[in-house]
């Protein structure tokens, strides 16, 4: 079974994209010309100021001033104000010129594809995207909105005369956000999938400058950032992901969205006005919690008061957007990564069985497997319990690390790892099961991160050769990102058409890592070189990066008793293994020293070019005009 829809909901075609241009650019221009003001700040949209400051101040006397008619605060208004920055800019987008903006609008028209294409992505998005990630705050008004702004498209095509409505700028970036994480889940080959995207996520980022999105931030704008970060994370780019998540945070907090109920605002709001931008605020904390929780980094927004964003019938269960808004928060009070305190016990255990009663707490259609009556019910059954698993593991990791931990005593380091390895094979387990009956996981960086990660961390503690279900489970693991992933190494007698994904650095040295293990009981020699290579200085880089990490996991699992010795004289040492000095650099790793190696240490380029190393080829004939 599979959440991709049927045929007739299927991606764009390639020929049909290709083809099928909006059919006239002017009338599309002239909705950018008409509704300028669109992408004008909301009268009723406050910046946010901390109390405190000279600016706030400055600010109230101004609006006591508007209704005083006192014209020293119409001087605070207009000629300090700017000063400060506070006053709503109407500059254009500071990075780019006039001329390069026209010529902008004129791309942007030229991308978007037909109005049946737009309206099949966009329903691989409500089916797939939106019930597992939530990205967009208002899913029925945003639909609403696109079959007016189709429907006046294609009325103006047939009556130019007439003019059209128009939309937003922020509008449309959200629009072509939609349809490049669409993209990622539709049934086109690797490679059409990844152009495809790229072209849209160029398009929606050129919206968003000629909105000026960051002197003129609005909900819509936010909405597009937010939806751009998940898209290149799925694109294994998670750092820059990472970075625009960060971002959007900041955006979001000059509007305020963090703040409490009723703080600080100018007109009270009802609760439920108010959960539009709660919910937006919760699903930006969602991408960076998740994201940060996988690089170990405190994510930005450690402290916010605003409330969660439940809905009218959270008492009877939490959807699964409101359990994963639960699951970020104890996340922010949980992982302190920046703390220099000892591990507390019963504080992890604390917050551990906090994290798993999540799983009590949702909808009864996915509380058991046994109520699901779904596949969508089933897989967020399944993700529930990935997700909260991932967390637990995350808690108890301080147990896999060496020597003493100051008011824990040995029982209960041994308990925290052995709740550890429970909960690292349930995230496993849990992946494995979602990847039988969907493209969902192996095509959502989180996903596949916390399975493989949690595969490999089991085989450094030495589980795939004592416990038979992690050896399934990881060669399961294996086989299901083999279909895909280890079509990325370079061959010449595979067709790129064939690549379904494409596994960034880290995770594609974890999966290489995670087979040596398997198969072998510990990483094994690297390959010997290849007199034929046409790059021998940038093989044999990587070819000393991989001994360097075969000699990291040989000798840390020695230190760890996890694996048998290895006689390194008759195993490694033909090919020439890593040299005694690495091997030293190495004796006193820990496993979880040895993971972070694997996954984060810098890959050796060798002076190449990043840019040019991997991704798609782009001068192969686009499949929407390149910007």
């Amino acid at each position: 079974m599979s959440t991709t829809p049927d045929p007739t909901c299927r991606a764009v075609s390639c020929h049909q994209s290709c083809t099928t241009i909006y059919s006239s650019i002017p009338e599309l221009l002239r909705g950018f010309a008409a509704n300028d003001s669109s992408d004008e700040d909301d009268p009723n949209e406050s910046r946010y100021l901390g109390q405190n400051s000279i600016a706030a101040f400055l600010s109230e006397e101004a609006r006591a001033g508007q209704t005083s008619g006192d014209g020293e605060q119409d001087v605070i208004r207009k000629d300090i104000m700017p000063i400060l920055g506070l006053q709503i800019s109407t500059s254009s987008y500071p990075f780019m010129s006039k001329e390069h903006m026209d010529k902008v609008k004129e791309d942007i028209a030229a991308a978007l594809p037909s109005d049946r294409d737009v309206l099949k992505t966009f329903q691989i998005y409500k089916q797939i995207v939106q019930p597992f990630w939530g990205l967009l705050i208002d899913i029925e008004d945003f639909e609403s909105k696109l079959c007016i702004y189709l429907e006046d498209r294609s009325a103006t095509a047939k009556h130019p005369a007439n003019g059209g409505k128009g939309v937003s700028s922020a509008w449309l970036g959200m629009l072509f956000a939609v349809l490049a994480v669409a993209t990622n889940y539709t049934e086109l080959s690797y490679h059409k999938r990844v152009a495809t995207s790229q072209a849209f996520v160029q398009a929606s980022f050129h919206c968003l400058r000629l909105s000026n999105f960051l002197i003129r931030p609005s909900l819509e704008s936010l909405q597009a950032l937010l939806i751009l970060g998940f898209v290149l994370a799925n694109d294994m780019k998670a750092e820059a992901s990472w970075a625009l998540i960060g971002l959007t945070c900041r955006l979001a907090q000059a509007l305020g969205l963090h703040r409490g109920p009723h703080e600080n605002a100018r007109v009270p709001q009802p609760t439920a006005s108010d959960l539009p931008r709660r919910k937006l605020w919760w699903t930006i904390v969602w991408q960076d919690s998740l994201l940060s929780l996988s690089f170990d980094r405190s994510p930005i927004a450690m402290m916010t008061r605003c409330q969660l964003p439940l809905g009218p019938t959270a008492d009877e269960g939490w959807s699964y957007t409101e359990a994963m808004y639960q699951l970020c928060s104890k996340i922010l009070e949980s992982v302190n990564n920046d703390s220099n305190a000892d591990p507390d016990f019963n504080q992890i255990i604390k917050d551990s069985q906090e994290v798993e009663n999540i799983r009590q707490q949702v909808c009864p259609q996915f509380r058991h497997k046994d109520s699901c009556k779904t596949v969508q019910d089933r897989l967020q059954y399944f993700a529930v319990r990935l997700h909260t698993a991932f967390v637990v593991s995350v808690l108890c990791r301080p147990a896999l690390r060496r020597g003493e931990i100051i008011g824990m005593d040995v029982a209960q380091k041994e308990m925290l790892a052995a709740k550890c390895k429970q909960n690292l094979t349930e995230t496993v387990r849990m992946y494995l099961k979602m990847h039988s009956l969907s493209v969902i996981p192996t095509r959502s960086w989180a996903f596949t991160y916390h399975g493989l990660s949690s595969a490999v961390l089991l085989g450094i503690l030495g589980e795939t050769k004592t416990d038979p279900e992690v050896r399934q489970l990881q060669g399961d693991l294996i086989s299901a990102l083999s279909t895909t992933a280890a079509r990325d190494q370079t061959s010449m007698h595979l067709p790129q058409s064939e690549k379904d994904i494409e596994l960034s650095g880290p995770l594609s040295r974890a999966l290489a890592a995670l087979k040596n293990i398997y198969d072998h009981g510990w990483v094994v020699e690297g390959q010997p070189g290849n007199s034929l290579d046409p790059n021998p200085a940038q093989n044999e880089n990587q070819f000393q990066f991989q001994q360097q990490q075969n000699a990291a996991l040989a000798m840390a699992s020695m230190q760890n008793g996890l694996l048998p010795p290895i006689d390194y004289n008759q195993q490694l040492m033909p090919s020439g293994m890593a040299s005694p000095q690495i091997v030293d650099q190495t004796m006193n790793m820990s496993p979880m020293d040895l993971f972070d190696s694997i996954f984060w240490d810098p890959y050796p380029y060798n002076g190449v070019d990043v840019d040019q190393l991997g991704g798609f080829d782009y001068t192969q004939p686009p499949l929407y005009p390149q910007f």
